[in-house]
């Protein structure tokens, strides 16, 4: 079912106020906050990615790589945006977030104009039935309110850490769509990169929660239609920390966006 309260939350969430000299205003909603009450790191990507496109020309992103220094609150926060390249077909600049006197993230991302090349892909999709065909894990026990209320997931059942049964078993595929039923720009996708639930979780006592230190995501298209299959994993948890890959694809079996991360156990 589409939400059409959440109709602009996109398109003015994600949104800065230019003030001068590379500088930008945002307020951090709390529409955004993960179950620990704090807004989610995609988000927190997705608005400096935004930003800072803007501040240098507005092309397509390519990469984006950003580091999390502190936990963000809700409420006002501030992007310090510069360029750091302008090539003639790669511009490269970097941003900041702050609140107050506090270092939330640091993002260094490039953009170009993109142009008709080579294309192999070797990759597959998640193999995937048709959303309308798959719960929605809200009614299964996931919670709702907060970032999960903006996302409409479909799965083929619960994360089995929700309902106290972890799988073992740390990956998913899932579909993902915008809440309103619209289709995902590139700050989107940098925020569906991370949008669902951790799939370490799924480890149990292991990993009990984890926090995102650093992540790198890369753009290939933009998709035609509104639902994302997306694969989540991880393979490797060394010494408190875990990665985490995740791939978007398009509802024709394009890839869009993958990303990978490393995150810390807390």
């Amino acid at each position: 079912m589409i939400d059409h309260r959440a109709d602009d939350v996109y398109a003015s969430d994600f949104a800065s106020t230019p003030r001068g000299d590379g500088v930008r205003d945002l307020t951090m909603t709390d529409r955004w906050n993960t179950p620990l009450g704090r807004p989610n790191g995609g988000y927190i990507l997705a608005t400096m990615l935004r930003g800072l496109g803007e501040e240098i020309g507005g092309a397509d992103p390519l990469v984006a790589a950003i580091t999390y220094h502190a936990a963000p609150e809700n409420g006002a926060a501030q992007i310090a945006a510069r360029p750091v390249r302008i090539g003639r077909r790669v511009q490269t600049g970097d941003a900041v977030l702050t609140q107050g006197e506090k270092v939330v993230a640091q993002l260094t991302a490039s953009f170009a104009t993109r142009t008709e090349g080579a294309r192999v892909q070797l990759g597959t999709p998640p193999q995937l039935r048709s959303p309308a065909q798959y719960p929605d894990p809200r009614d299964h026990g996931m919670p709702s309110g907060g970032i999960f209320d903006r996302v409409d997931y479909r799965l083929p059942r619960a994360p089995g850490f929700v309902v106290g049964k972890p799988s073992g078993d740390p990956s998913f595929e899932i579909w993902q769509r915008r809440s309103d039923g619209g289709i995902a720009d590139f700050p989107t996708l940098a925020f569906l990169c991370d949008s669902f639930v951790p799939p370490a979780l799924e480890l149990g006592d292991d990993v009990p929660h984890s926090m995102t230190v650093q992540l790198t995501a890369h753009f290939h298209r933009l998709p035609t239609t509104p639902w994302v299959a997306t694969r989540i994993g991880t393979r490797h948890v060394h010494d408190g920390f875990h990665e985490e890959d995740c791939e978007l694809w398009d509802e024709h079996g394009h890839l869009l966006a993958q990303s990978r991360q490393l995150a810390m156990i807390v």
